[in-house]
């Protein structure tokens, strides 16, 4: 234990030397000692009648600073011998720090492992795992956080504009640092809200939106964020090979919307097929049946095959009809909502179309943040 005081002790006398090694004046002030002849009246720490204000004014300051240099060190020194007391008393040092000081206690809680950050970490899959998909829990809105097999993300929707924070925390637990691909299904707040501060926060290599204006500070918030941010913009309609370009292993196929006029702003929406192997996974934004039957008859009917279906407009009534349910025939439904929801989302009617087909059914509002693997045969629900 006298090591440390002696490191401590070592260390202050290293530092104030030299702090005084700088100070030339206070050295040939006090290295004379006895021997030195009187000083004349107010030349004492090397004034004199030949110093100017300004003069004098720099050496009050290096006073003040010297001062405060040896307040500072004596409060690390204090430090020091708390913890070595309480060592010696047997104590725990953290412990110890932890309940003396109720601000130390929050600041050393703050850097011990999170238990939602390492449940988190260790129940995702080794990126070479498969394709992760996760539905993220951001009340009522839509946020899709894909990772491929080679490790590169798209984040489709970013919810309202309260729901960054809650995708922000869930990537920084991920340790990711950079977004390649950002989708935006389609305009409405509750889809576009959060991905103004993802572009301000997060670099993003290209961001994607369907081209139909919408008339909303939102959008124009999103707008004036893209145009302050380096990714490249695109606004792709769907058509018979429309792709996003974004893994090697991966393909995004785009099957809505096309260039019409929708009355419902809802039906803009992309719908979207990401397939790894012979998995899939379909996002439909806020496409309405309008959506789904022109997308049927443009579109072969595989394509719009998947293991995983996204429920559009939060599982409202006037979407996933049977005929549309008939060609995706999925296994899992996820249905992105908020606990009780002002629009009665997700509907009965919609519920019962699911059940009827015997297809298992998650729910953000009830399960939380809901993350699948697709390895290229078989999906398995993480969390």
């Amino acid at each position: 234990m006298l090591i440390i005081r002696k490191k401590s002790l070592s260390f202050c006398r290293c530092f104030l030397q030299v702090y005084y090694d700088k100070m030339p004046f206070m050295k040939n002030n006090l290295k004379s000692g006895q021997n030195q002849p009187p000083q004349p009246p107010g030349s004492g720490f090397g004034w004199n009648q030949e110093e100017t204000p300004e003069e004098r004014a720099s050496r009050r300051k290096e006073r003040i600073i010297l001062a405060s240099l040896i307040t500072l060190l004596l409060a690390v020194l204090s430090i020091l011998f708390s913890l070595l007391h309480q060592q010696l008393a047997g104590q725990p040092g953290v412990a110890s720090v932890s309940s003396s000081s109720p601000a130390l206690s929050t600041a050393i809680a703050a850097l011990l492992p999170d238990e939602t950050s390492e449940s988190i970490v260790a129940q995702t899959p080794s990126v070479d795992a498969g394709l992760l998909v996760s539905f993220l829990d951001v009340g009522q809105g839509d946020s899709i956080f894909l990772r491929a097999p080679s490790g590169k993300t798209m984040l489709v929707d970013g919810g309202p504009e309260s729901s960054f924070a809650v995708i922000d925390d869930y990537l920084s637990r991920l340790g990711i640092v950079g977004i390649d691909v950002v989708i935006a299904s389609h305009l409405h707040a509750d889809h576009i809200g959060g991905l103004i501060s993802i572009v301000d926060t997060y670099p993003v290599g290209d961001f994607y939106y369907p081209p139909f204006d919408a008339a909303s500070e939102t959008y124009f918030r999103l707008l004036d964020a893209l145009g302050e941010s380096q990714a490249r913009v695109h606004q792709p309609l769907a058509g018979v090979n429309t792709m996003i370009s974004w893994d090697d292993a991966v393909e995004v196929r785009v099957l809505s919307p096309y260039d019409t006029i929708y009355k419902d702003f809802n039906d803009t929406s992309y719908i979207i097929r990401v397939s790894y192997g012979n998995t899939a996974v379909l996002l439909t934004g806020d496409a309405t049946e309008l959506s789904e039957t022109l997308a049927l008859k443009a579109q072969p009917d595989h394509y719009f095959r998947a293991d995983v279906l996204k429920v559009a407009h939060h599982g409202a009534r006037d979407a996933t009809f049977e005929k549309f349910l008939s060609k995706v025939s999925p296994a899992i439904a996820v249905i992105c909502v908020g606990q009780n929801n002002s629009y009665g989302h997700p509907h009965i009617s919609l519920l019962d179309r699911l059940k009827e087909r015997g297809i298992t059914v998650y729910r953000t509002d009830l399960d939380g943040t809901i993350t699948l693997l697709l390895d290229g045969t078989s999906v398995t629900v993480i969390k």
